[in-house]
């Protein structure tokens, strides 16, 4: 087992989400109990300092909510044709849960491969 110097923001889509792969006629969209049942996990450096939970939270939030909400909604739509507009931080919450992973480890016995896919 290996300590990973990340903490986990785990991403839970939300209501809002589900009516929108509806309304937008997507092929095969899950119902909503099963599209929340899924969550995506996204790893952020951990903070310098300690500070309440809740302020982490926003904070990383501000920071990353915008790539996050391209990477989401680009699963179902590629090259975010039919995404709407994200407006700011609130309408990002609105959409998907937001938790906290402290501690992060790695209990696999291959390689971890990292990909960068900011150009794909």
């Amino acid at each position: 087992m290996k300590f990973v110097n990340r903490i986990s923001l785990i991403i839970t889509p939300k209501q809002p989400m589900h009516q929108w792969l509806v309304d937008s006629g997507f092929e095969d969209v899950p119902s909503l109990l099963e599209l929340t049942g899924e969550s995506s996990c996204y790893l952020v450096d951990e903070p310098e300092q300690e500070q309440p939970l809740d302020t982490l939270i926003e904070q990383l939030i501000q920071s990353h909510y915008t790539t996050i909400w391209q990477s989401e909604l680009s699963v179902w739509d590629e090259f975010l044709d039919l995404a709407p507009q994200l407006s700011d931080s609130t309408q990002f919450k609105q959409w998907f849960n937001v938790k906290l992973s402290g501690l992060t480890f790695d209990l696999a016995t291959a390689p971890l491969m990292l990909a960068d896919v900011e150009g794909v």
